[in-house]
């Protein structure tokens, strides 16, 4: 009997460490064209899909889809999947994280002057949300995305970057 209670409270134990916060949803974002701060030329709306699950700790582990598109041109400039890590906060309703999304996929070499048709993305956002319900957050992000080819003679040169901000929507546990 001993033992059975001694199993039973490391199983417990193990749990509430295991206990995890997090959700999935929808993103939407947009570069910013500030002269000096981005070299993409023609400015790129995001949008996709994530997920993610927090430890007890806030450390922030999951994953994404997003295209890239140009209204301009009315065309896809990239697509991507990848890793999104970081950290988070939250006080009652209220959350603040810092996140890295990075990931590789397809890029449209004649938009975006890059070569060839694959390449990486890497995304340092800052974001606030507000849940209004347990299960349902409403966020902000802002920050700064790069993307580029796997030609590393001219790696440095390949770079693309830009300023972001947009809006999240995640449903789960908070």
């Amino acid at each position: 009997m001993k033992r059975f209670a001694i199993a039973t409270a490391l199983a417990f134990l193990v749990a509430v460490g295991a206990f995890a916060h997090g959700g999935g949803g929808v993103f939407s974002g947009e570069q910013l064209m500030i002269e000096s701060y981005n070299n993409i030329g023609v400015p790129l709306v995001a949008h996709g899909g994530y997920g993610y699950g927090a430890s007890h700790d806030g450390i922030r582990h999951g994953g994404f889809g997003m295209v890239l598109a140009s209204d301009e041109f009315d065309t896809v400039a990239g697509a991507f999947g990848g890793i999104v890590t970081g950290a988070q906060r939250s006080i009652g309703p209220f959350m603040a994280s810092i996140n890295l999304w990075s990931g590789v996929g397809y890029i449209n070499p004649d938009l975006l002057d890059i070569p060839g048709y694959a390449g990486f993305m890497a995304e340092l956002t800052a974001e606030a949300g507000f849940a209004p319900l347990p299960w349902f957050q409403v966020s902000l992000y802002a920050g700064m995305q790069a993307f580029g080819g796997f030609d590393l003679s001219e790696f440095l040169t390949q770079v693309r970057y830009a300023p972001v901000i947009g809006s999240r929507v995640t449903w789960g546990s908070f």
